[in-house]
C-alpha cells in the first residue's frame, strides 16, 4: 500500500456517518479554541478597568496568546509530523482549556500575559493540525465542505460567548467566563477518540497494517461514491505537493500574516468598539453576538459554495470583501452601520478562514505537511501579534476607527500576494 493507493480509497467515498462525525469531532476542538480567544475580546475592558491597566497593556495581553500561537504551531507541525496527528490534537485542547481556569485567577498584568502564552500555545498547535487532518482524511471533492462545517464551529464560539457572557459576567465577573471555558474539554476528547489516525500519516510511517485498519474505520463509515462528477473540485484547485523550503513558501507566510493580522485585530476590538458606542453590558454583548453571525453564514456559504470556484478566485474575493468591510467599519460612527459592516466583516473572517485552510495544506507534501502547516501559520502569527497592538500605536492619531481601516488595508493588500503565488509556479498533480 501507498499513499496514492490510500488517496483513492479515500477519494472513492461517498458521504456518510463517518464524515459527519469528522467535522463535528473537529469542530468541537475548534470551538473551545476559538471561545478561549472571544472571551478575552469580549471582557478585556472589565480586564484592563479591574486591574488598572491601559490599552497598550491590553493589546500586550492579546498579543502574548498569539505569541504563543506561534510557538504552539511550529511545534507541534513537527511533533505532529513525527507522533501523529490526532494525538497532538488532543493533548492540545487539554493544555489550553487547563491554562484557561488559572487565567480566572491572574491577579495582575504579568500573570495573565503569561497564562495566555500557555493558552496560545495549545491554540496555536490545534489550528494547523485540524487542517492538516481533515485535508489527509478529506475525499477531495468534499474538502472545502468538511473544513466549512468544521470550521463553522469557530464561528458558532464568538456568537455563543456574549450570550454565555451575558449571565456570567454579572455574577461572576470576567473571571467566571474564563472557568468555564473548562467544560468544552471533556466533549472534544471525548470526540476525537472516536476518530482514527490519518491513514496516509501511518502509510508514510510504513505502518500499513494500521493505516488498512485506519481506512476500513472512514469505509465502514461512508457509501462508496457513485457520481465522480458530482462536487468534482473546480480546475485549477490540485496538490502542488511542494517542499517546506521554497519560494512558495515565503509567499505563504506573507499570506497567512496578512489574514492573521485583519483577523486577529478584529476579533479582539470588536466587543470595545461596540462597547464604546452603546456602554450599557447586557445589549452591547447582545449586538456582538448578533455581529458574529455573520461569521457562521461566512463559513456555511464558504462550505457549500467555495467548491465552484478556483482556488485563486475564492481567495482574492474573499480578501476583497472582508477589507471592504472592515474599511467601512472604520468609518462608521452610529451603531446601526457598526453593525451592518461589522456583520459583513464577520462573514469576511469565515470566507478568509476556509479558503486559506483549504488551500495551504495542498502546497506541501504528506511528508511535511503538518511541518509546512505549522511554520506558515506560526509565522503568520507575527500578524496575529502585531494586529491586536496596531490600535493602542493608532489610538491617539484615529481613535478605534484608524485600526479598523488599517485591518481592512491588510486585507487588500493580501489580494496582490495572492496573484503572485499563483503565478509564481505551475501547480503539480493536479487531478
Amino acid at each position: 500500500m501507498d499513499e496514492a493507493e490510500v488517496r483513492r480509497r479515500i477519494d472513492g467515498r461517498g458521504w456518510g456517518p463517518f464524515f459527519n462525525r469528522l467535522w463535528v469531532a473537529s469542530g468541537l476542538g475548534w470551538m473551545a479554541d476559538a471561545m478561549n480567544i472571544a472571551a478575552l475580546g469580549l471582557v478585556l475592558p472589565l480586564i484592563l478597568s479591574d486591574l488598572n491597566l491601559s490599552r497598550t497593556e491590553g493589546g500586550t495581553i492579546v498579543s502574548a496568546t498569539f505569541v504563543g500561537f506561534m510557538v504552539g504551531a511550529v511545534v507541534t507541525g513537527k511533533l505532529a509530523d513525527l507522533f501523529g496527528r490526532r494525538t497532538l490534537l488532543i493533548a492540545n485542547i487539554v493544555l489550553f482549556s487547563a491554562a484557561a481556569a488559572l487565567v480566572g485567577l491572574a491577579q495582575n498584568f504579568w500573570m495573565l500575559v503569561l497564562l495566555r502564552f500557555v493558552q496560545g500555545v495549545g491554540m496555536g498547535g490545534e489550528f494547523p493540525i485540524i487542517g492538516t487532518y481533515l485535508s489527509e482524511l478529506s475525499p477531495r471533492h468534499y474538502r472545502e465542505r468538511l473544513v466549512g462545517l468544521t470550521s463553522a464551529f469557530f464561528s458558532y464560539a464568538f456568537a455563543l460567548i456574549p450570550l454565555i457572557g451575558i449571565f456570567l459576567v454579572p455574577v461572576l465577573g470576567w473571571r467566571g467566563l474564563f472557568w468555564s471555558l473548562v467544560i468544552p474539554v471533556a466533549f472534544a476528547v471525548w470526540a476525537r477518540r472516536a476518530l482514527p489516525e490519518s491513514p496516509i500519516f501511518l502509510v508514510r510511517k510504513g505502518r500499513a497494517a494500521a493505516a488498512e485498519a485506519a481506512l476500513q474505520v472512514i469505509e465502514a463509515g461512508s457509501a462508496a461514491r457513485s457520481d465522480t462528477a458530482r462536487g468534482a473540485p473546480a480546475a485549477g484547485d490540485g496538490d502542488r505537493a511542494g517542499k517546506v523550503a521554497s519560494g512558495r513558501t515565503v509567499l505563504l507566510v506573507a499570506l497567512w500574516i496578512l489574514n492573521f493580522f485583519c483577523q486577529y485585530g478584529f476579533v479582539s476590538w470588536i466587543p470595545t468598539a461596540i462597547a464604546q458606542t452603546n456602554s450599557d453590558i447586557s445589549s452591547g454583548y447582545l449586538l456582538t453576538s448578533i455581529l458574529f453571525t455573520g461569521m457562521i453564514a461566512g463559513y456555511l456559504l464558504s462550505s457549500f459554495w467555495a467548491y465552484k470556484l478556483s482556488a485563486k478566485v475564492f481567495l482574492t474575493l474573499a480578501f476583497l470583501e472582508f477589507g471592504l468591510s472592515l474599511i467601512l467599519f472604520g468609518l462608521s460612527s452610529s451603531i446601526v452601520p457598526m453593525v451592518v459592516f461589522g456583520w459583513l466583516a464577520a462573514a469576511g473572517y469565515g470566507f478568509t478562514t476556509i479558503s486559506t485552510y483549504a488551500y495551504t495544506p495542498r502546497q506541501f507534501e504528506t511528508t511535511v505537511r503538518g511541518t509546512g502547516m505549522g511554520l506558515v501559520t506560526g509565522a503568520g502569527r507575527i500578524g496575529a501579534i502585531t494586529g491586536p497592538m496596531v490600535v493602542g500605536w493608532l489610538n491617539p492619531v484615529g481613535g478605534l476607527g484608524a485600526s479598523f481601516i488599517a485591518f481592512g488595508a491588510a486585507a487588500l493588500l493580501a489580494v496582490p500576494v495572492i496573484l503572485i503565488l499563483e503565478r509564481q509556479s505551475p501547480a503539480v498533480g493536479r487531478s
